[in-house]
């Protein structure tokens, strides 16, 4: 299973946590030929495996993933009736937050609802936003 290192979150709910950090540095390594930016990144070991999932594609980490979560959830033992997944920002072939909310309310033996929120207008994808009031804005 997964290291995970839990942060509270603060926010307008009752308790959130987020799993762990996914990058833990990134260093900026020039340009590739087509002038794109290159980085060195470093990311946490459940980073990494959302990282797989998410740009790899590999769907063989979702377990790994679930096991981490899991193991979280039952250690801070909320009372949980229904796992939300937030809508993806962008459309994808394989959508990692749906896929990890149905394996995770599979694992738990909760419903996951799909429909419970909407996206009610188009936003950029936070990795985009560097400035940490436009962040927290959106």
């Amino acid at each position: 299973m997964a290291t995970i290192h839990a942060t509270r979150i603060p926010g307008r709910w009752r308790e959130g946590f987020a799993l762990d950090y996914h990058t833990i540095s990134s260093e900026f390594v020039g340009h590739d030929e087509y002038g794109h930016a290159r980085f060195e990144t470093r990311r946490s070991e459940l980073g990494e495996l959302l990282y797989r999932l998410k740009y790899g594609l590999d769907q063989a980490v979702i377990k790994e993933i679930v096991d981490a979560a899991a193991g979280f959830c039952n250690s801070w033992n909320p009372t949980v009736g229904l796992i939300v997944p937030v809508p993806p920002s962008r459309a994808r072939t394989q959508q990692p937050v749906l896929l990890l909310a149905e394996a995770l309310a599979a694992r738990l033996n909760v419903e996951c609802r799909f429909d419970a929120i909407t996206r009610t207008k188009s936003v950029p994808e936070l990795k985009d936003i560097y400035e940490y009031g436009a962040r927290m804005k959106l």
